[in-house]
Order: structure tokens, then C-alpha cells, then sequence
């Protein structure tokens, strides 16, 4: 089914106290797959500051830019409409390199003692290709590892959420990279939007028959025209919606909202 959704995401930085020379990049640009068509994009910096575009080697758009004023906050609002439902996969097309590295794992996604125990209570080898593994992993981590907002920090890795047994959708799509990955699997790590979620959400992609499928282990979903794709990578370090540096001795606090509505 071919939707048309209408999406803001807005990124804040407070800072406790005045900073200046502030070298910033916001990976939060939607662009057009085979399963989605991006229109309409609009973009807002904190006092209209300046920024260039660019892309990195995975082929995820950023922007970028530097406040040499002083400033106690930084802002940026993106928005637009996506057109979604377009197509089930992707194909394996750009940035051939880049997939390489998809199969290799990762400090975050490494698998310990759990994830390998848990790997061979799958049984993969009963499965009858790529795709039925990825749906097993899907399908039975969904139902053994549990939701839990503060049970893990940003940089948690597979193994440490899986011996603890519960995590956000950031835990569940790393130790499905892993599992996926041990099957040698290609797999990526993919930041978006979807329909019912107040922040950023994340999932897992894996490269099955020559396509990259969707895999929503949080949700137990097949990625379908309730998402938007940002950025994809190797894990979660590669999709950093911000990065930055500046001049001054603070601290600071970020917030996120999105808004993802169906346009009847």
C-alpha cells in the first residue's frame, strides 16, 4: 500500500553556559529509495546559519556547517513528505565497498559467550535461505528479549544487552546484526522514522536473494510504508544524527521529537 506521510524531526542542544566556534553535522536527510520518494524537504538551522550538504560512504546525506558566533543553543528542523509502500526491498545497487563491510562485525556488534549461545539455539541451518534465517532471528528475539527505556546506555554493545535481556530498539537491531552476521549475512544498521513513534526509531536490514529487506525485531514488522529511512550503516556509530565540537567548557542536553502523520 503507497502512502503519502508528512514528517517534521526537530533536534535541540542546550548549553549550560555560552559556546563558540561550533563545527556541527546533522545526519537527518531522508532521500529516495526504491521504497520511498522524498518531496517537499525543508530544512532549519538556529539562526538560519549557513550549511552545506554532503554524503558519506554509505551514501547517507548530511549537513554541516560552523557558528563562529556565541550561542547557548543549536536547533535544526527538517520536514517534508514521503511518499512510502513503494516497494518491499532495495536493490543492492550503490556503494559496493561500503556493503563489504556489512558482513564483518563491529565493537558494538561483536558476538560473546550469549549471543553465540543464543545463535545456536536458532538452529538457522533448518531454515531454507537468507531471508527465512532473517525472520526467525526476527520473529524469536522479538519474543525473548524485553523493551526497556533505561535498561542500557548509548553505546551498549549486543552482547552486554542480551546478557542483560532487555534494551531499546537500538539493542535489538545490534544483536540482530550480529546473529545475522554470523550467518554471513550482510547486514545494516538503519536509522528512520515511523508512523506511532515520538523519537527516531532503529532496525535491521539484511541482504537476502540480492535485496535488502527491512527487519522491525522491536515492533515484530516487516519494514512497510509506516517507515521512513534516514541513514543506514555498519551500527549505530555510522547513523549518528549529530556530531560536532566547539569552544567552551559546558555541558549540554539534547532533545528529539518527530512527527510522522499519514496526508489523506
Amino acid at each position: 500500500m503507497i502512502k503519502q506521510l508528512t514528517f517534521t524531526y526537530h533536534l535541540s542542544s542546550a548549553f549550560s553556559a555560552p559556546v563558540t566556534h561550533h563545527a556541527f553535522s546533522v545526519k537527518f536527510l531522508p532521500k529516495d529509495t526504491n521504497r520511498q520518494k522524498i518531496s517537499g524537504l525543508d530544512i532549519y538551522v538556529s539562526n538560519e546559519v549557513k550549511y552545506s550538504v554532503a554524503e558519506d560512504n554509505f551514501g547517507n546525506r548530511k549537513l554541516y556547517g560552523l557558528i563562529e558566533e556565541t550561542h547557548d543553543n543549536f536547533e535544526v528542523t527538517v520536514s517534508g513528505t514521503a511518499q512510502t509502500g513503494l516497494d518491499i526491498f532495495e536493490e543492492y545497487s550503490a556503494f559496493p565497498a561500503a556493503y563489504s563491510l556489512l558482513k564483518v562485525h563491529t565493537s558494538l556488534t561483536a558476538p560473546g559467550e550469549k549471543i553465540r549461545e543464543y545463535h545456536k539455539n536458532l538452529e538457522l541451518e533448518t531454515c531454507s535461505g537468507d531471508y527465512e534465517k532473517a525472520l526467525r532471528i526476527m520473529h524469536t528475539l522479538h519474543y525473548t528479549f524485553i523493551y526497556d527505556a533505561g535498561a542500557t546506555k548509548v553505546h551498549e554493545t549486543a552482547e552486554n544487552a542480551l546478557a542483560l535481556g532487555r534494551g531499546v530498539c537500538q539493542d535489538y537491531a545490534h544483536i540482530m546484526l550480529s546473529l545475522l552476521r554470523m550467518e554471513g549475512i550482510p547486514a545494516r544498521y538503519v536509522v528512520g522514522m515511523m508512523q506511532g513513534e515520538g523519537s527516531s526509531h532503529a532496525w535491521a536490514e539484511a541482504l537476502c536473494n540480492g535485496y535488502w529487506y527491512g527487519f522491525d525485531p522491536t515492533n515484530h514488522k516487516l519494514v512497510n510504508d509506516d517507515y521512513i529511512r534516514v541513514s543506514c550503516g555498519r551500527d549505530s556509530g555510522d547513523c549518528s544524527v549529530i556530531r560536532g565540537s566547539f569552544y567552551g567548557c559546558v555541558t549540554q542536553k539534547q532533545t528529539e521529537n518527530v512527527k510522522v502523520e499519514e496526508r489523506n
